[in-house]
């Protein structure tokens, strides 16, 4: 999605939400006065009432608390803008401004250091010829200082012209009584407010400097049409802050007052999960379709990418697949012939091979083609019919969103047949932020926000394997195995290791499942699926590498050497798959009072006694603490008179997650978007571990109240962890967005400024 439409989107959201919010404010002033509100949903008028005050509330903070910059005019000592640049003086280029304010541009020293007064022009045009279509604006190179300003200034207004950019890096330094100050800032195309920055300087300023760092010489300078000093900030309604702020604020009334207390109390403790309630139903299908909604924003803001690199799934995959070949036409393959060794990246640039000319990162080269390591399934299933239904190709991130999309339904699905068929007698809202827990820690922010080619094997084959769990749990529902669902669940999982060839292991859950039936009477839905499977990917994989079971992993051109690493000796590679598996279980992230609140901490260079085959950034599962629970999992594994209803299936599940963080550890290394391979099924014994925990009959009626706030608490922050996420990179190679889209979230989720 182009970053103009996002603006466009993130002002007609704003305007949408802040009217909600305040006819929801207005009915909160209403009720202060003794008006019963009108408002009813699901005959909750008093929860109702209460957030309406909430909501009032959250309007008083934003016109005071939240937009304190526009008051700071008020503490000013007067406004002063920039008008044009004086040709009198080529060697100082006075600005001249509107109350003769002292004001020079900042020069670039050309090799004789002597000043090149001609980059600085205030005409129409810039360097290269392309026009400014500005009117009396003046261009500067570098930037400008103003001189002996000798006053309070609280803040600044620089107002560029983009032109074709989406956004100008910008310094800011000024001089008060207290020393020198440094702001490093950007400014972003079709969001005004970023223009206005404002600052809190102890006293008078004397200097102020405004720089532009990105900009050097022989570079056409940025064009300017004005700098204000001490104009007033506008007033800004954010509505996604006025919502989180009266959902803040409605939680503390609902802690505070006693009736609202013991009807919340009521929902969280007593109001069971009903299958037949319709209520709930509509709640939790509500729930699902707000996380799909969420997947779009999400997959749709990232950073898309159109180079050639990025383009070897959705496009050139797809061509040699429709065209009834198995290698990409791109690149200069033939040329790679000629290396003497075509595998060293470092090598291939330091002799002439170019990249993303000759060739690039991340293809496959054997034998003078290239091709695409990544698992052929999903190119099949979605984007070559997609590509012969429409006559276009279907983006990274679209097949992205459609793969979690679809993996949400199946997951909602899946863990409400959990829950009816082991959790008898649950919480409602348990079963409710369990769902939502299942989503956040899953390690779905990863291909959502990292939407390349890599994500998109990752996104499909985690559907797959949802879908797969959830066919063979209905396929054994009954004392005799449904033999449609066995096969289909089946094939869900022989597709996801046409996705991904380490989910193979995933497998291993169908004899767990079947244990208590003759097994070799099944072994024929079982096998089938899989022959099926695997005899074309086996002939897809002859035509690329002449052989059977090869997948190229030994001829990827990637930074991750696997020829290298292969002569790594036995100790070496023990200590970096334990090094890593801890990783994948204990990096810590960090954690702050801004946002976005939760960041990972890059991992290179923290180990130092072995060889680091891939260590990138990422997010350890005890960062999600409803994965405590599985202590109690631990604690049962030698007590079979109290061992929980789930303990085999749980121990399935972590066995295979167990498989997994090891065969990625050993194969690859560290990196947050592998964790969409392991997360759920730890995620799933941790939620089961919490309901058992919760209800243990051993323990008092007290106990098991603490214990369930404890589950809810644990609950709410693995969510706010994995929310958090979304917002930032789980990757070094990736980045959070769109610049407006995480501006917005910034400016309006940061309450500490």
């Amino acid at each position: 999605m182009e970053n103009s439409t996002i603006t466009l989107l993130i002002r007609y959201f704003n305007i949408l939400l802040t009217t909600i919010m305040a006819f929801l404010a207005i009915n909160g002033a209403i009720s202060i006065f003794g008006k019963k509100s009108s408002l009813n949903i699901f005959r909750g008028r008093v929860f109702i009432l209460a957030f309406c005050v909430a909501s009032l509330s959250a309007f008083v903070l934003e016109t005071t608390y939240f937009n304190f910059q526009y008051y700071l005019k008020y503490f000013a000592s007067g406004e002063f803008h920039t008008l044009e640049a004086s040709p009198q003086d080529s060697t100082s280029k006075v600005i001249l401004t509107s109350d003769g304010t002292l004001a020079e541009m900042i020069f670039k020293k050309n090799d004789s250091t002597a000043l090149d007064s001609s980059l600085f022009s205030t005409s129409d045009s810039t360097l290269d010829g392309t026009s400014i279509n500005k009117k009396d604006s003046a261009t500067i190179l570098g930037g400008i200082v103003f001189k002996d300003i000798n006053r309070k200034v609280y803040s600044i207004f620089v107002e560029p012209v983009f032109d074709s950019s989406e956004s100008i890096v910008m310094n800011l330094s000024y001089i008060d009584e207290l020393g020198t100050n440094f702001y490093h800032l950007v400014l972003y195309k079709g969001l005004p407010r970023t223009h206005h920055i404002s600052i809190q300087p102890c006293g008078n300023i004397s200097e102020l400097t405004i720089g532009f760092p990105d900009i050097h010489p022989g570079m056409a300078p940025i064009p300017v049409s004005q700098i204000a000093v001490n104009k007033q900030v506008p007033f800004y309604f954010s509505g996604l802050r006025l919502f989180v702020v009266s959902c803040l604020i409605f939680a503390v009334i609902l802690l505070l007052n006693k009736k609202l207390r013991e009807k919340t109390a009521y929902l969280l403790f007593e109001y069971k999960f009903d299958p037949a309630n319709k209520k709930q139903n509509l709640v939790y299908t509500f729930s699902a379709g707000l996380l799909i909604l969420f997947s779009f924003i999400c997959a749709y803001t990232s950073v898309t990418e159109n180079e050639p690199q990025a383009q070897q799934y959705n496009k050139y995959l797809v061509d040699a697949l429709i065209a009834g070949r198995a290698h990409l036409e791109a690149g200069n393959p033939e040329k790679m012939l000629n290396a003497q060794r075509p595998y060293d990246l470092r090598w291939l640039d330091e002799n002439g091979y170019e990249r993303s000319v000759d060739w690039f990162g991340d293809w496959v080269y054997y034998k003078g083609k290239f091709y695409s390591y990544f698992g052929v399934v999903p190119a099949l299933m979605l984007y070559v019919p997609y590509k012969m239904i429409t006559g276009n190709y279907l983006s990274n991130h679209g097949g992205i969103f459609l793969f979690v999309a679809f993996s949400v339904v199946l997951m909602a699905r899946l863990w409400r047949f959990l829950v009816k068929k082991y959790m008898p007698g649950t919480n409602f809202v348990f079963h409710l932020l369990s769902f939502f827990t299942l989503f956040f820690a899953s390690g779905l922010f990863a291909p959502l926000r990292f939407t390349r080619f890599y994500s998109i094997v990752s996104a499909a084959g985690f559907m797959f394997v949802i879908a797969g769990i959830l066919l063979l749990f209905e396929s054994v529902k009954r004392e005799k195995p449904d033999r449609s669902k066995l096969f289909f669940a089946s094939m869900c999982l022989a597709l996801a290791v046409g996705c991904r060839p380490n989910l193979l292991f995933v497998s291993l859950l169908v004899p767990v499942f079947l244990w208590k039936y003759r097994l070799w009477k099944q072994l024929p839905l079982i096998i089938i699926p899989y022959v099926m499977v695997a005899i074309p990917m086996g002939l897809y994989n002859l035509a690329r590498f002449d052989s059977f079971f090869d997948f190229g992993v030994k001829y990827n051109m990637t930074n991750l050497n696997v020829g290298a690493h292969s002569l790594l000796d036995p100790i070496g590679k023990a200590i970096n798959t334990f090094a890593v598996s801890v990783s994948y279980l204990f990096t810590m992230n960090s954690y702050s009072f801004f946002f976005p609140y939760v960041e990972c901490i890059p991992q290179h260079h923290k180990l130092t006694l072995s060889a680091l085959r891939f260590y990138d950034k990422g997010c350890g599962i005890i960062n999600f603490p409803i994965v405590l629970c599985l202590f109690y999992f631990i604690k049962n594994i030698f007590r079979k008179q109290t061992r929980p209803k789930t303990f085999y299936i749980s121990s399935a599940f972590l066995s295979v997650a167990a498989v997994l963080i090891l065969l990625n550890s050993y194969l690859i290394g560290h990196s947050g978007r592998y964790t969409i391979d392991f997360a759920i099924f730890i995620i799933f014994p941790s939620l089961f571990c919490a309901y058992y925990w919760c209800n243990d009959g051993q323990a008092c009626q007290y106990k098991q109240r603490l214990r369930q706030k404890t589950v809810y608490v644990f609950l709410t922050f693995s969510i706010f962890v994995g929310l958090f996420l979304f917002a930032t990179s789980v990757t070094n190679d990736a980045t959070p967005g769109s610049p407006q889209f995480y501006y917005y979230l910034q400016n309006s989720l940061s309450f500490i400024r």
